[in-house]
């Protein structure tokens, strides 16, 4: 196998050793792929046998459980008729492979665009969505998986405290005051949030294998269609309505350009919010019309968590100054509770 296409670092170097446990015939080209976490790299590699993608799981996601209950699900899913990659054993019985620690994966490269916001296209995420979690009922697992969610997490509220000194590390200049206000609004909303979830009924729920980070990001189209789910790590189990909610808002989330956050409306839309449910509906959890009240608070709740563990760890959200995103959040929380019964309305009118 050629080193010279593969940059001279720590994890490309993992790449190659990783890569010479696999039998994918003389490689042509191992490039890094851009994108996603930095804790996870990946790689796409093209070889005699076919063109793959090879990632190296996020320390926290690596151990031989949690790497045997994704690919589980992969496979069901499969089954279920969901595009996705299965991964390449390399050799009988072994999913994965270990060097210097990490842990490391080889799937076929699934060749797709990125989304391009139309109705069409969401209506094709929330039936990917559906089929998986109908996939997932039928799922037993037992060991080390993931059932902690984004709903009443105290890890959450502590993130939003030691998120202002986290930003002030990497920003010094950042406006300190603004940034403690900005995380006491959102922990008030969050914790009403929880509060109205657990009013409506989510101790009563019963909790299912799921995908945990079903957004537009990890799937791939082709035209109208999914080409393919990607992106596993984060499969856990609970209540499908909690991966629902999240998956509906993100594809219903307005963006702009990413160095423009505070340009983006806050507001939801309902054309796409529609396209995903309808679709979802007719695949998806049967029960999820007597969920509906816990939707937009389960938003809320989604929207707090996925901007304040990452800022709390880094001071940034990605490449998105931590100010910017916790402003967007605020916007979008302060919408989803003034909307939230117009949110419902359009989620009954989707699943009648």
């Amino acid at each position: 196998m050629p080193s010279e296409p593969v940059p001279a670092d720590a994890a490309s170097t993992e790449a190659r050793e990783a890569l010479a446990r696999w039998e994918v015939g003389d490689v042509t080209s191992v490039e890094p792929l851009k994108g996603g976490s930095s804790a996870s790299p990946k790689f796409v590699v093209r070889a005699a046998r076919g063109s793959f993608v090879l990632k190296r799981r996020a320390p926290g996601a690596s151990d031989g459980e949690r790497i045997g209950f994704a690919h589980a699900f992969i496979a069901a899913s499969a089954r279920a008729g969901v595009p996705v990659a299965a991964p390449v054993p390399s050799r009988p019985g072994a999913g994965f492979e270990r060097v210097a620690g990490g842990s490391w994966e080889l799937f076929p490269l699934i060749e797709g665009e990125r989304w391009s916001r139309t109705d069409r296209q969401s209506a094709a995420g929330g039936e990917a969505l559906g089929r998986m979690h109908r996939a997932g009922l039928d799922l037993v697992w037992h060991g080390h998986v993931v059932i902690a969610n984004f709903h009443a997490n105290l890890s959450v509220l502590e993130a939003l405290r030691l998120a202002p000194a986290a930003v002030l590390r990497v920003e010094p200049d950042a406006d300190a005051d603004a940034l403690r206000s900005a995380c006491e609004s959102l922990g008030q909303a969050y914790r009403e949030a929880s509060a109205a979830v657990d009013e409506v009924g989510y101790a009563s729920l019963d909790s299912q294998v799921v995908h945990g980070d079903f957004h537009p990001g990890n799937l791939l189209f082709r035209g109208d269609e999914v080409a393919g789910v990607i992106d596993f790590d984060a499969a856990r189990i609970e209540p499908a309505v909690v991966d629902f909610a999240n998956a509906v808002m993100q594809f219903a989330a307005v963006r702009g350009r990413a160095n423009r956050l505070a340009s983006w409306p806050a507001a939801l839309d309902e054309g796409r919010l529609d396209a995903f449910t309808r679709a979802y509906a007719m695949h998806g959890d049967p029960r999820l019309h007597e969920q509906v009240d816990m939707v937009a608070p389960l938003m809320i709740e989604a929207c707090v968590a996925e901007a304040s563990l990452p800022i709390a760890r880094k001071g940034r959200f990605g490449q998105v100054k931590a100010a910017d995103m916790l402003q967007l959040v605020e916007r979008r929380t302060a919408w989803l509770r003034r909307q939230g019964s117009q949110v419902g309305e359009w989620l009954r009118s989707a699943l009648a």
